[in-house]
């Protein structure tokens, strides 16, 4: 769904505020992604002792925020955002109004492109992304969705990735089916979840490439004996070995690779 006309800010909103209790509570058909970001208790045990490190998580979440508030917020007088986003400390949750696959293809470009920026800070993230009935409105989000979307984060993706509710598989290969062959959309995981394919945006930037290799090497040297968090960076390495294989397919069979584009812009219709 394109935006038309000027976009601009939409009116600042106080829930608590202007709260009626005595209104009916409704539940909108939503998209919604909860995720974790990894190794923040640990970061912030750290950043006690260390101000290079809090100066890292404060960036992380600031951007997040200033992310989030200007997508969330930025409207027309056709299409008024109703979008929305909630941080708790590593928690975050972002939700859309859904009507079909083009607002789920939507809620993972964006998530995708916060993820991408978090693990070269060395803060993945691992979360879970679904449709259903939800009430969220600023900082209060609760309903049907909220529950799937925490119990896939939590139970289901165990690694540093965000998976897609199996029982939107149809939405995905649709959205997907609207993108040229050449752009990185999702992968499919080892257990038949589809995962934002985040890491594609650094395989054809040779130096950024060199960056995260040495990153990830560095974390599983780090938490060799800790086979808990060392399980997790090895999966992350897996992946990425497998996300350079992949490009590489992709320009053996002739495609000009490119990573995700921005959240704003939408499917490219063919």
């Amino acid at each position: 769904m394109a935006m038309f006309g000027r976009e601009k800010q939409r009116d600042p909103r106080n829930f608590i505020a202007t709260y009626d209790d005595s209104a009916p509570v409704e539940y909108q058909m939503r998209a919604i992604a909860f995720f974790d970001i990894l190794g923040w208790r640990q970061a912030v045990e750290e950043s006690d002792a260390d101000p290079n490190i809090r100066k890292i998580l404060l960036n992380a979440v600031w951007s997040f925020a200033a992310r989030a508030k200007d997508y969330v917020e930025t409207e027309t007088e056709d299409h008024p955002s109703r979008d929305e986003y909630s941080q708790f400390s590593d928690s975050v949750i972002v939700s859309f109004p859904y009507a079909g696959h083009y607002d789920l293809y939507r809620l993972l470009k964006f998530v995708t492109e916060f993820q991408t920026s978090m693990v070269m800070l060395g803060l993945p993230l691992r979360g879970g992304v679904t449709v259903g009935p939800l009430f969220h409105m600023d900082a209060i989000a609760f309903g049907p969705a909220m529950n799937r979307a925490y119990c896939l984060e939590s139970q289901v993706a165990r690694m540093p990735r965000i998976i897609i509710d199996r029982s939107l598989d149809d939405d995905v290969v649709a959205a997907a089916s609207e993108l040229p062959k050449h752009w990185s959309f999702v992968v499919r995981g080892d257990d038949g979840y589809y995962e934002t394919d985040f890491l594609a945006p650094y395989v054809m930037n040779e130096k950024l490439a060199k960056r995260l290799e040495v990153k990830i090497d560095n974390w599983i040297q780090q938490y060799r004996n800790d086979d808990g968090i060392l399980a997790k960076y090895q999966w992350l390495k897996a992946r990425w070995d497998a996300s350079k294989a992949e490009a590489l397919e992709r320009i053996k069979k002739g495609f000009n690779y490119q990573g995700p584009h921005n959240a704003k812009g939408g499917p490219h219709m063919d």
